[in-house]
């Protein structure tokens, strides 16, 4: 029974430090995680655009491409707080013709 209260009294300072680094861990990868998910959400928006202004240019889609929109276009939406003008391109371009794949 001594020896318990001896190991404890051990464990105590050791598990409290380890509480802080832990804490702190969490914080800081807390704000790499926001850092993260920001700059995907820039590049999955930047390419949203950059192939919606190209295909809305050319009049026309191929299904690859209408495919590849989706595909950037679905997780930036599921990031939040998209962009309206995101939306629009992404709806402007699926209401273009599809033109064959072999183009």
């Amino acid at each position: 029974m001594e020896n318990l209260s001896e190991v404890m009294t051990a464990l105590v300072p050791l598990l409290a430090a380890f509480c802080g680094w832990a804490t702190g861990r969490l914080r800081k990868g807390s704000k790499e995680t926001a850092a993260i998910k920001s700059g995907l959400k820039g590049l999955l928006r930047a390419k949203v655009i950059d192939l919606g202004l190209h295909y809305v240019e050319d009049q026309e889609i191929p299904p690859y491409g209408l495919e590849t929109m989706r595909s950037c276009y679905d997780p930036y939406m599921a990031l939040g707080d998209g962009d309206p003008a995101v939306s629009h391109i992404m709806k402007k371009c699926e209401s273009l013709p599809v033109r064959s794949g072999r183009d």
